[in-house]
């Protein structure tokens, strides 16, 4: 049965709307998406390229007649796997224009499509990494391989360093808890980074059914349930009408408390994030549990699972 305790779930609009933003800034544009390579070999002196709009995010691996394509393009000193594996994600590029300056003068122009074939993994400090496995032209109009070779080598070293700006957290930060490295997964709609406390072993997230909602973090019971047993003495100590606030940088809950509670327990409501508080005489109160994280291109919302 699958099982996690947190999980980061991020769809293609929200990497999308980090690209699109960096591509409408003028400065950016200039530094990331054009510019000119010297060559010097071949009969060619340079190339002018430009990415003539913002690169868009496509989180499914590549198809096999993709990844078997005769124009699929690694670097030189680069290993293509056998197949694609779930971790894959492409990154389409609309039109890519090269100017190539060869040495009698003339100026060689062409512009068509790409697909980047990249990867999601995580490092041995737990930082997750971006990073272009191949790239595939889409219908190259007729030049040399080797004009072709140098405009992919292009495209796979600027888009893996748009890549490397994606500042995505491996994990929720909570205060005394401890988590398992990420395991990592791209759904056909979704990247998800899942963990588990470090008592409960590496996450299975095989066979989840992932909320169709553009960002989240999802909290499963048994952190949800460690969180409210920590900070449970708060509430035991509020025997009266109060509300008590508790956060740090990372995270924030709220408890409102009824009048009248003694000898409390902590249970989990059947639907998350209400949670129980039973005590003598049946007095209860609600309490209101909220997380978020904010990587570089975006603030994420707070999620609720309902794992046993």
């Amino acid at each position: 049965m699958s099982s996690y305790d947190a999980a980061l779930v991020l769809d293609a609009g929200t990497l999308n709307k980090g690209m699109t933003q960096l591509y409408a800034n003028t400065l950016a544009r200039q530094k990331f998406f054009q510019g000119n390579e010297n060559i010097g070999q071949m009969g060619l002196v340079s190339v002018d390229w430009s990415i003539d709009a913002a690169p868009q995010f496509v989180l499914a691996p590549p198809t096999p007649n993709q990844w078997d394509d005769k124009h699929t393009f690694v670097p030189s000193g680069g290993t293509k796997p056998p197949q694609p594996t779930d971790q894959m994600f492409q990154v389409q590029l609309a039109s890519v224009t090269a100017g190539f300056h060869l040495q009698d003068g003339t100026v060689s122009k062409v512009s068509f499509a790409f697909t980047v074939f990249a990867q999601v993994t995580i490092t041995a400090d737990r930082h997750v990494q971006l990073g272009s496995v191949a790239v595939l032209p889409i219908n190259p109009t007729a030049m040399s391989d080797f004009m072709l070779q140098v405009i992919c080598g292009i495209v796979f070293q600027k888009v893996q360093g748009l890549l490397q700006g994606y500042q995505i957290p491996a994990s929720i930060s909570v205060e005394g808890q401890d988590f398992t490295p990420p395991v990592v997964t791209v759904t056909g709609s979704h990247l998800v980074l899942a963990c588990n406390l470090v008592a409960n072993g590496t996450p299975d997230i095989g066979g989840v059914q992932w909320p169709q909602n553009p960002l989240g973090v999802l909290i499963g019971r048994r952190l949800l349930s460690a969180l409210l047993q920590k900070y449970s003495s708060a509430l035991i100590q509020q025997m009266s009408d109060k509300k008590i606030n508790e956060s740090n940088s990372n995270w924030s809950g709220s408890y409102s408390l009824k009048g009248g509670i003694t000898n409390p327990s902590v249970a989990l409501a059947s639907t998350l994030p209400n949670v129980n508080i039973t005590a003598t005489f049946a007095a209860t109160a609600e309490v209101g549990v909220s997380w978020w994280l904010v990587p570089a291109a975006c603030a994420l919302e707070a999620a609720s699972n309902l794992l046993p």
